[in-house]
C-alpha cells in the first residue's frame, strides 16, 4: 500500500514543479580552487538565482539534488566530470547539467563553468571569465554567466553594473513630426509627441523640445510636415548642435498601419539605425505601439508597463472578448486541467489530469478491496459464532482479525486517495485562476480616454469622454 502513496506522491510533485517548455537544469556547487569553499557556495548560489531569473529554465530544487548525491556516497564539489554530472542528471530528471570551478590565480580570479547534456554527456556550452578585483565583484559576473551559459543577451542592467554603474553617455537627439500617410496630421502628431516623451523615459537621449525645434524651422521657411527628407533633417540638426536626428513616417493599408523610423547621424546623414512595425487594430492601438518603438530604437528591453499591453490594444477602445483567467478558473472547476488546457499550457493541464485519472483508479482499487476484506470477514465472523470446534474457532478468530485489519487498510488508503484527488482538484482551480489568460480586450466600451492633439496648446492632451445611453 506505501507504494501507491510514494507513486501519488511523485505525480503530485511532478504537476507543482511542472513548467510550459523550460528545460530542467540543475546546478552542482562549483569547486573552490584556492578560494574559501563557503565564498564559492554564496557565488554558486547567486548563480542558481540568475538562472531562475532568466525563465529560460526550470532550476531543480538544491535540496533534491543534495539528496541525491547523499545516497551515492558523493559531495557537489567532487562530482567534476562530465560523466558524474550527466549520471547525477538522470537520477534527477533533469536535461542538463551545470558545474564547473572558481580559482584565484595571483590577484586575479578566474571561473569555468560548463552546461552538460544529461542524454549525450557531452558539453552544450561552456563559459570562462577572467576578473580582477575584490571577490565580491564575482557576485556580478555570475549572475551575467547565467544568462551566458544560456545563450542569451545579457540584460542592460548587468552590463551597468559590471561597470561600476557608471553613467551612460547621453546622445543628443531631435524628432521631426512623422509623415503621416493615411492618417490625419494631429493624430501623426499626437503619436510623434507621445513617442518623444517615451524616448526620453530611456534615459538615454537629451531631448530638443518641440518649440526649439519649431523656431528653426519657422527661420528656415519649413513647416513642421514640410521637413521630410533627410537633407532638411540633417540641416536643421545641424542648426539645433544635435548629434542624431530622427524622422519617420506612419501609414495606413486597409486596417493595418506601418511605422518606419530612421536615426541617422547629423554630420554625415548616414542612418545609424532603422525600425519597421506593423500592426493591425484600431488606430488608437499605434499609441503603445510608437512607445515599444521608442525603446527598441534605443535596442533596450522595454519595462513591463508596455510589454503587458496587449500589443493590439489602445486606451479606451473596445476589442472583441477573448479569453479570461475567470474561464479557466470555471473550465478547471469541472473537469481538472481543463483551464490549463483553456489557457495554452497543455503540459501542465494533461499533467493535473492523468495524475487525478491515476488517483481515481487507484481510489477505485481500494474500494474493490475494502470490499473483498469487508465480505470475508463477515463470512468468517458467522463462521465463528456458530463453529463449535475449539480449534476451528481459534483459527476463525485470527482469520477474522487479519480480514479486518485488510479492510481497515483499505479503507484508510482509500480515504488518501480521495484527500489527494480534493487536494489537487484545490490546487488546479487556484492554478488556473493565477496563470489564467488576462483579457485586456475587455473594456468598458461606455468610456473611453484619448489622446489628441490641441492646436490652441500647441501639444496633446487627453480627452475623456462618458456615453451618456
Amino acid at each position: 500500500m506505501r507504494l501507491y502513496v510514494l507513486f501519488i506522491s511523485v505525480i503530485f510533485s511532478t504537476f507543482l514543479i511542472a513548467q510550459e517548455g523550460a528545460p530542467a537544469v540543475a546546478v552542482l556547487d562549483f569547486e573552490a580552487r584556492g578560494v574559501p569553499v563557503y565564498e564559492v557556495e554564496t557565488l554558486t548560489d547567486r548563480l542558481r538565482t540568475e538562472l531562475a531569473s532568466t525563465r529560460a529554465i526550470r532550476l531543480v530544487d538544491r535540496r533534491l539534488l543534495k539528496k541525491i548525491l547523499d545516497e551515492q556516497g558523493l559531495q557537489q564539489s567532487g562530482c567534476t566530470t562530465d560523466e558524474c554530472a550527466a549520471e547525477v542528471g538522470q537520477l534527477l530528471g533533469a536535461e542538463f547539467m551545470i558545474s564547473g570551478s572558481v580559482g584565484k590565480v595571483g590577484n586575479s580570479y578566474t571561473i569555468d563553468a560548463r552546461m552538460v547534456s544529461v542524454t549525450t554527456g557531452a558539453s552544450v556550452r561552456e563559459k570562462s571569465v577572467s576578473y580582477a578585483g575584490e571577490i565580491s565583484g564575482l557576485l556580478t559576473e555570475m549572475e551575467i554567466l547565467a544568462w551566458q551559459i544560456n545563450g542569451l543577451s545579457i540584460p542592460q542592467r548587468l552590463l551597468v553594473k559590471r561597470g561600476g554603474n557608471v553613467a551612460i553617455e547621453k546622445m543628443t537627439v531631435a524628432v521631426l513630426d512623422f509623415d503621416p500617410r493615411g492618417i490625419s496630421l494631429l493624430e501623426a502628431k499626437s503619436l510623434t509627441d507621445r513617442f518623444a516623451a517615451e524616448l526620453n523615459n530611456t534615459e538615454r537621449v537629451i531631448l530638443v523640445d518641440r518649440r526649439s525645434m519649431n523656431e528653426v524651422l519657422t527661420e528656415q521657411g519649413y513647416e513642421t510636415a514640410e521637413c521630410t527628407s533627410e537633407e532638411c533633417a540633417a540641416e536643421v540638426g545641424a542648426l539645433l548642435g544635435v548629434k542624431y536626428m530622427i524622422n519617420g513616417s506612419i501609414g495606413r493599408i486597409g486596417s493595418t498601419f506601418t511605422i518606419d523610423a530612421k536615426m541617422f547621424y547629423v554630420s554625415t546623414g548616414v542612418a545609424e539605425k532603422t525600425k519597421s512595425k506593423t500592426y493591425s487594430g484600431p488606430v488608437d492601438g499605434l499609441i503603445t505601439e510608437i512607445e515599444l518603438l521608442a525603446w527598441e530604437l534605443m535596442e533596450m528591453d522595454p519595462p513591463k508597463r508596455l510589454t503587458g499591453k496587449n500589443r493590439v490594444l489602445g486606451v479606451g477602445v473596445p476589442q472583441v472578448r477573448g479569453k479570461t483567467a475567470f474561464g479557466a478558473l470555471l473550465r478547471s472547476t469541472f473537469v481538472p486541467g481543463w483551464g490549463q488546457l483553456y489557457s495554452d499550457r497543455r503540459k501542465t493541464g494533461w499533467s493535473i489530469l492523468g495524475s487525478e485519472v491515476a488517483l481515481g483508479i487507484l481510489a477505485y482499487t481500494q474500494y474493490s478491496a475494502y470490499n473483498t476484506a469487508f465480505n470475508n470477514y463477515n463470512t468468517s465472523s458467522a463462521d465463528y459464532i456458530v463453529s463449535e470446534d475449539p480449534t476451528q474457532i481459534a483459527q476463525l478468530r485470527l482469520t477474522s482479525i487479519e480480514y479486518h485489519k485488510e479492510m481497515t487498510s483499505a479503507k484508510d488508503q482509500m480515504n488518501n486517495m480521495i484527500y489527494l484527488i480534493g487536494g489537487i482538484w484545490v490546487g488546479n482551480m487556484i492554478h488556473a485562476l493565477l496563470t489564467g489568460p488576462i483579457n485586456t480586450a475587455e473594456i468598458d466600451q461606455k468610456s473611453s480616454i484619448q489622446i489628441v492633439y490641441s492646436d490652441e496648446l500647441n501639444q496633446p492632451v487627453l480627452r475623456w469622454s462618458i456615453a451618456l445611453d
